[in-house]
């Protein structure tokens, strides 16, 4: 006498026969592992940055000048590191609990010492966020100011994408703002915005990519290419949308 198996049943027997013998080898567990393995947490800078853009020949003139004319024990600052960026810019790092503010002071005082021969600038990390399970009446401005409010920060430092509805409604928005203030709304899982609770993503952060040419490894300062993608999708390459609006 023989019993029919069906094609469900034979396949069911072939997991189960996979599975014992990946448990004796330990073999497919250790690929299981090396794939799903924990994904590198995002740290909070432990510096604050302020930044010098002028030309490479005038930073030695320009910062032993601002070694002159600013005191910095009077800020809070006991050192500074310095660098040249990815951009060419030169960099102060800060560090302290305090770096914030006195690297914004530091900024403040480097504009009034250099007026209109370099830039100065205050770049922050940032961080992206992706909201989940919005309800149906829920606006990008709505969203942003209810995770303004959990992350403590400006809605003016919040960039937002539009609401994309999937074809089972459901509802997803992409935000960018400082790393810090990302990482308190992420850390949180879920937060409320308008009546209902919604779910928060911390997304990975995005390798280094040139505006010109949308090639990676390089920014847009040091591109070489003849190619110039500039009105392209910053996400896909594609003309004719925006990275916000991409479908892809």
């Amino acid at each position: 006498w023989s019993k029919v198996v069906g094609r469900k049943e034979k396949r069911e027997a072939k997991m189960e026969q996979r599975t014992q013998v990946s448990n004796r080898t330990g073999k497919e567990g250790n690929k299981v592992v090396a794939k799903e393995g924990k994904k590198a947490k995002r740290k909070v800078p432990n510096t604050a940055a302020v930044t010098i853009t002028a030309g490479k020949d005038q930073y030695k003139e320009l910062l032993t000048e601002a070694k002159q004319k600013i005191d910095l024990t009077g800020i809070g600052i006991g050192k500074i590191k310095t660098r040249i960026g990815a951009t060419g810019a030169l960099v102060l790092e800060i560090p302290g609990e305090k770096r914030g503010k006195q690297a914004d002071v530091l900024a403040e005082k480097l504009r009034k010492v250099f007026t209109d021969r370099a830039k100065v600038s205050r770049p922050q990390k940032m961080g992206e966020l992706r909201i989940k399970r919005q309800e149906i009446s829920t606006s990008e401005k709505e969203a942003a100011e209810g995770i303004a409010k959990v992350g403590g920060c400006e809605i003016t430092d919040i960039k937002t994408g539009k609401i994309r509805v999937a074809r089972n409604n459901y509802r997803t928005l992409w935000v960018q703002y400082p790393f810090l203030a990302a990482k308190r709304v992420a850390d949180k899982e879920t937060i409320k915005i308008g009546w209902t609770q919604v779910k928060v993503e911390l997304l990975q952060g995005r390798p280094l990519q040139c505006y010109k040419c949308l090639e990676r490894g390089h920014v847009q300062q040091n591109c070489t290419s003849n190619k110039d993608r500039k009105d392209n999708c910053y996400r896909c390459g594609e003309p004719g949308h925006l990275a916000r609006d991409c479908e892809a």
